[in-house]
């Protein structure tokens, strides 16, 4: 245990080192930001002024959709940021150094996850904290305790589903140039799959689908009922029943799936057979690079 637990902190001492990584890793957040900043707030808010009154509610309720694509991102970038440790004590020969002492591989690699899941767990909360304050700065209200409370868990489980889904990717990554190409990579797709760039009505049904599919999404659906539920009560107010049902459609507040609506409880379910199976498949792997 004290191998372990003095691998982590190395791991993380480095991590915090080396200041570019950690830019890196908020880089499509800031870009996120950005575009949100300059289309996606004014496209949305034009799109809501044809149903229901423009208020304040409704700016609060465009951002909190914003926001809750942002916190999942960001446990996704920050996470595969931290593996990119692994990457380089593989290309160093680090690891091969590690091994000389009564340390397992098992051991070593866990010490990357655990790595990976605090630094996560760290960015997402600061994250939300930053967000909040956002929030309130434009004419929001802070989250209740109970809702804070029910969104720090669905962060919990959101850091938890991307630690797994990137170790399964780092785990075929041996080089620092291919681990650049993949962070380059998961960082441009991953605003389109979490239906942050573009609202997932938009896309074609074959991207519709593979949004919906992509499990780190539900993520982003559970994060935006958590934030979004008491702006919906306001703002859609006196607005029928099928033009609300549209827009979160429309905009990925729920799923559809073969014309049934997803539940919480469904989105919950897939995150954590997801964590399950990456885990199981990465255990594999693992033992089968390392005979």
């Amino acid at each position: 245990m004290n191998a372990f637990l003095s691998l982590v902190n190395r791991n993380n001492k480095v991590f915090r080192r080396d200041k570019t990584q950690v830019f890196f890793s908020l880089l499509s957040v800031i870009i996120v930001v950005a575009l949100y900043a300059i289309f996606l707030q004014k496209m949305q808010i034009d799109r809501l002024e044809q149903i229901a009154m423009a208020t304040p509610e409704m700016v609060t309720m465009v951002n909190e959709w914003l926001v809750a694509g942002l916190l999942s991102m960001i446990a996704v970038t920050s996470t595969l940021a931290a593996f990119g440790i692994a990457v380089k004590d593989i290309e160093t020969k680090a690891t091969a150094d590690f091994l000389t002492a009564p340390v397992s591989r098992s051991t070593i690699q866990f010490s990357y996850v655990a790595n990976a899941f605090l630094i996560g767990l760290v960015f997402s909360f600061t994250a939300l904290i930053g967000c909040e304050i956002f929030i309130v700065a434009t004419g929001g209200n802070l989250l209740g305790f109970a809702e804070f409370a029910k969104v720090f868990a669905i962060l919990l489980l959101s850091v938890s589903l991307a630690s797994v889904f990137n170790l399964f990717l780092v785990l075929f990554v041996r080089t620092q140039n291919s681990f650049s190409t993949l962070g380059t990579l998961v960082g441009t797709v991953l605003g389109f799959l979490c239906g942050v760039y573009v609202p997932v009505g938009v896309l074609p049904g074959f991207a519709q689908n593979l949004v919906m599919y992509f499990p780190i999404s539900h993520t982003t659906v559970l994060l935006r009922e958590a934030f979004m539920q008491n702006s919906f009560a306001t703002v859609f107010d006196s607005v029928p029943a099928a033009d609300v049902e549209a827009y979160k459609l429309n905009y990925g507040v729920v799923y559809d799936i073969n014309g049934h609506l997803l539940s919480s409880s469904m989105s919950i379910i897939i995150i954590l057979v997801t964590i399950v199976v990456l885990s199981v498949l990465s255990i594999m792997i693992f033992k089968k690079k390392n005979k």
